[in-house]
């Protein structure tokens, strides 16, 4: 029922192309990122169709250059014919991705989130002096005081409930960035936590958005990507990929591997420079949604995890939505996804670097940090319990 729903959603928006078949992605309309070095080959053959040189986001405008089509091109035709398939090294161009967090077929968690009873209680602990970058649907603060101690969110990183539509239903990803500053703080409760919202609350977002959030957050000691995409030629997003390589060498970058159990790359996830997290469930089994393949380097649980959430009341419908039932959220919930695993990864990865630091008197390495946990793990990284992290 999720698959049709989100499905069904998607092709009701226009700022997001939803391109099926075999390289099925997501990507802003008629918007183009071309490699700066490749531009004075291809300006005069964008302009015929209909192109003009947009901003670029601070950070990434001197490698890379956004620009706008015609709406009526057909863009995946285009730009198979620009980057010059002939060539040996083709021009460097592809489309604006929009990514979410995470797809299940392109776009949403494994499932709803599940109103939960139950709650957490917290304590100073390991993580002291970490910063950890939760780039995400953003944060609502004023629900969790000890969240709120511990969370860097701007105004502006506020996140919404009900807009897309505005029905009386809780939106399909509200509350997934505060869900998952939940989760690393689990495992590492004196971090802090530095928010950046570049999805919105049906958990879409552009690629240039995303990139610029990571160059912004670049010096951070974790960087917590629980989202993704396809891209159209299974290469690299052109922009997540400048942006990656602007990260500080002792930061780790830790994204989700995608539910749409295949092994076909899912970015930045598959990215050599980035830590890609899979999902098992309690019997070590990897979970039926989650990705998989020889570019993820790690998994932990990710069915039906408890974390912090908002507070929303959707009793008043009387008839099911989606597949959906009415819920009462009390500020706690469980969600299933890789999307939680890797939340997990990365406050296990924080709390680490923040006992080594203080062992040490030295400033936090989580990239070293993480290799230490990765050589105590072995061989078979894949399928490691949670205790593990």
């Amino acid at each position: 029922m999720i698959r049709l729903h989100r499905t069904t959603r998607l092709r009701e928006r226009a700022d997001v192309a939803l391109v099926e078949g075999e390289h099925a992605h997501l990507h802003r309309p008629g918007e183009v990122l071309v490699a700066r070095d490749d531009l004075p080959k291809l300006r005069r053959p964008l302009a015929a169709l209909g192109g003009t040189e947009r901003e670029t986001p601070r950070g990434l405008e001197e490698r890379l250059v956004r620009f706008e089509l015609d709406p009526a091109v057909d863009l995946s035709r285009e730009l198979r014919r620009l980057r010059g398939v002939e060539r040996d090294v083709p021009f460097r161009l592809a489309p604006n991705h929009v990514l979410s967090g995470v797809p299940f077929v392109q776009g949403g968690p494994a499932c709803f989130a599940e109103a939960a009873g139950e709650e957490l209680e917290f304590a100073d602990g390991d993580g002291k002096g970490v910063r950890v970058a939760v780039i995400d649907t953003g944060f609502t603060p004023r629900l969790h005081p000890w969240l709120d101690e511990r969370t860097d969110a701007p105004a502006d990183t506020l996140e919404e409930t009900d807009v897309q539509p505005q029905n009386g239903w809780l939106d399909d990803e509200a509350g997934h960035g505060t869900f998952i500053a939940g989760v690393v703080l689990q495992r590492a409760p004196s971090a802090t936590i530095e928010i950046a919202k570049v999805l919105d609350t049906e958990g879409y977002g552009s690629e240039l958005d995303v990139a610029r959030a990571i160059v912004e957050h670049a010096d951070a000691h974790v960087i917590n990507l629980s989202l993704g995409c396809y891209s159209y030629d299974n290469e690299p997003p052109l922009a997540i990929a400048e942006a990656l390589r602007q990260v500080a060498p002792t930061s780790v970058v830790v994204a989700a591997a995608g539910n749409d159990s295949t092994h076909r790359p899912h970015w930045p996830a598959a990215h050599k420079r980035v830590l890609g997290v899979a999902a098992i469930d309690d019997k070590r089994r990897r979970a039926g949604f989650s990705n998989f393949g020889w570019w993820v380097d790690a998994a932990t649980r990710g069915v039906d995890v408890l974390s912090t959430f908002l507070e929303f009341d959707e009793s008043g419908h009387q008839v099911s939505i989606d597949g959906r039932l009415p819920q009462t959220f009390k500020r706690w919930a469980r969600w299933s996804g890789t999307s939680f695993a890797a939340g997990l990864v990365s406050g296990a990865i924080a709390a680490e670097a923040g006992r080594r630091a203080a062992a040490s008197k030295t400033p936090v390495d989580a990239a070293g940090a993480w290799r230490e946990m990765e050589r105590g793990l072995g061989p078979d990284r894949h399928l490691v319990p949670q205790a593990a992290f």
